[in-house]
């Protein structure tokens, strides 16, 4: 019992977030046990007949509390010096297989095994790692699990960002409101946004959502003559 609580508290650390807590599997269960809780997590559609991994590289669960699931999103890949890589057709299939499993099994509950897909995913693309933690967080929080919604939404954002500046992105409208709309659900969530590394995290930072979408997307568009 006393393991549990110390791992939940360092989670809610790490997150930076503030908010109720919520059941999950313990820390030391087996990704591949199946749920207690039963039925479908609300907001989270059935994802069908589960995807194939053979050959695709997976992460291995290691029951040790400073490498918990939740600390290992924390910890997990971002953009750097060699991610832009392409991938080969293997590799690109089961980054796509690995994100459906990811799915599938939050559906199911399993919410380790879901974090280890999706940081797999990451591990085989990392190039691609603010899309795979921006997925994870919005079905973690379409799930209603909204403490490692957090803790993955934050690490889409440092992702991205990271990204940007590795091939210099400046001001792109789409970037901005991709960074725009994982700032707004950190707030609406309690979390505490990162802070902005790129220019177009400073952009974000310094600009609401709304006036992003005016500056960046409807002064570009041609206006409608009746």
């Amino acid at each position: 019992m006393r393991m549990g609580i110390t791992v939940w508290i360092m989670v809610i650390v790490l997150s930076g977030a503030a908010g109720a807590a919520f059941a999950l599997e313990p820390a030391g269960a087996s990704p591949t046990a199946p749920s207690e809780r039963g039925g479908t997590p609300s907001g989270v559609q059935g994802t069908g007949k589960a995807p194939s991994l053979t050959g695709c590289r997976m992460r291995l669960y290691r029951e040790d509390l400073m490498q918990a699931p939740f600390q290992l999103i924390v910890e997990g890949p971002i953009p750097g010096a060699g991610s832009e890589r392409p991938l080969t057709p293997s590799e690109a299939k089961c980054v796509e297989n690995l994100r459906k499993a990811g799915k599938k099994a939050i559906v199911g509950g399993k919410i380790n095994e879901a974090i280890l897909h999706y940081l797999s995913a990451a591990d085989t693309a990392v190039a691609q790692a603010g899309e795979t933690y921006l997925e994870l967080a919005s079905v973690l929080d379409g799930a209603s699990y909204p403490q490692p919604a957090v803790i993955a939404y934050r690490k889409a954002w440092m992702a991205f960002e990271a990204g940007y500046n590795l091939r210099g992105v400046k001001a792109e409208g789409t970037g901005l409101l991709t960074l725009a709309n994982i700032r707004d659900s950190i707030v609406r969530l309690g979390g505490q946004v990162p802070p902005a590394t790129s220019l177009p995290g400073k952009i974000v930072e310094a600009n609401s959502t709304r006036r992003i979408q005016e500056e960046y997307f409807e002064k570009a568009l041609p206006r409608v003559t009746r």
